[in-house]
């Protein structure tokens, strides 16, 4: 369980992070262009995504640790 929560709360992180880099691009560059702050919300928010889950799964799995599962890989 614990686990869970800490990869959950690395991936809300890692795309919190990224959503927050493109909304200060967006007020940076184009702060007056609703447009422009769908195409910033839409690009920054699927690589947030994608690289919050990537962060959450290698924190479970370092939190987890290596599992009683067969051992080693052939």
């Amino acid at each position: 369980m614990g686990a869970t929560v800490l990869a959950l709360v690395a991936g809300a992180a890692g795309f919190g992070g990224l959503l927050l880099a493109g909304y200060l691009l967006y007020v940076r560059l184009w702060g007056d262009s609703p447009t422009a702050l769908v195409v910033i919300v839409l690009l920054f928010g699927t690589a947030g995504l994608y690289a919050g889950w990537i962060l959450g799964m290698l924190v479970f799995s370092a939190v987890r640790g290596p599992g009683d599962e067969g051992g080693a890989a052939a």
